[in-house]
């Protein structure tokens, strides 16, 4: 069997006896992050308990009432909330998700107070702006990612609530959506500069990056894609769908190269694949050279995406 490659010896003749503890035991393999696996269960953990709160609602909603029941969401809520402001200083990667099931408790209980009570009536589609507004202001309260994205999330919702079924009718509040998001950025990144400049941190014309400006990105970059890929997926709207989709993820590609985050370059060419396969299968309209065209575009888009990889990858060293 193979000895473990391991740096022991060498940490011990650099430090000697004063070689710190957490450096042998990582190297003995004695410790080791769960990080990620953190995240994920507090991710599970959140929406699980989110999903049984709906759950409660819908089987006691006879026994004990809206009204109580909305109350009980909301001091639940509540309590999510004052649980992450106390430990604020002592703050862990578990706060995040119980901050998260709160903000998941507010979606709930808002939805199911417009449901049961109907305070918007025809407008109900507003609570969507509601949630967003609370979730975007919790965000910059608790400097949540988690939060803005929920936020995020309410305001497509909200442009396109009323929308029809017609997937083209969605592509304009998805590209109204993706330029809010663009000029939200915008914004967010010249508040903090200023903030950062009065507190004499960086210097001016050097603003410090925000721990939002990706989730913008993100978020816009998807979006934006995803309202021009169904305009490709009409019939009266593919040819000018697919140029507009392959624009738009070139200008995405470009981005992710600038910045050297190498998910952009991802979103981009796949959306970009998947429109050029819609135009050439409806163009084509033979079942054998549309599974031919799949294929190959399949193999090249394999072999394209690790080239690309590995060119992030020589450029992060």
């Amino acid at each position: 069997m193979l000895a473990m490659l391991t740096l022991e010896r060498e940490l011990t003749n650099l430090f000697g006896e004063a070689t710190p503890a957490a450096l042998i035991a990582r190297e003995r393999r004695d410790v080791f992050s769960i990080y990620p696996e953190l995240r994920i269960c507090g991710w599970l953990g959140a929406t699980l308990l989110a999903t049984a709160a709906g759950v409660v609602l819908k089987n006691n909603l006879d026994r004990i009432g809206p009204l109580a029941l909305a109350i009980g969401m909301a001091l639940a809520a509540a309590a999510c909330y004052a649980f992450v402001t106390w430990r604020r200083k002592r703050a862990s990667v578990i706060d995040d998700y119980v901050l998260l099931l709160g903000a998941l408790l507010v979606s709930a209980d808002i939805a199911f107070i417009e449901s049961q009570f109907h305070l918007l009536d025809s407008a109900w589609k507003h609570h969507l702006l509601l949630l967003a507004v609370v979730h975007a202001l919790g965000a910059y309260v608790y400097g949540s990612r988690m939060l803005l994205s929920l936020s995020i999330t309410a305001l497509a919702g909200w442009l396109g609530a009323d929308r029809e079924s017609n997937a083209s009718a969605l592509a304009i509040p998805a590209f109204i959506c993706a330029t809010i998001l663009v000029v939200w950025r915008a914004i967010d990144l010249r508040v903090r500069a200023r903030i950062a400049v009065k507190a004499d941190e960086p210097a001016a014309g050097h603003p410090p990056p925000t721990t939002f400006a990706r989730t913008f990105e993100h978020f816009a970059a998807n979006i934006a894609l995803l309202g021009a890929l169904t305009l490709s997926s009409q019939d009266h709207t593919r040819l000018p769908g697919t140029l507009l989709c392959i624009v738009i993820a070139a200008l995405v590609i470009a981005w992710g190269f600038r910045v050297h985050v190498e998910a952009f370059v991802l979103y981009g060419f796949v959306y970009a694949v998947i429109a050029t396969d819609i135009l050439l299968i409806d163009l084509v309209n033979d079942t054998t050279a549309a599974a031919f065209i799949v294929i190959v575009s399949m193999i090249g888009s394999i072999v394209t995406l690790l080239a690309l990889h590995a060119r992030f990858k020589e450029a992060r060293r």
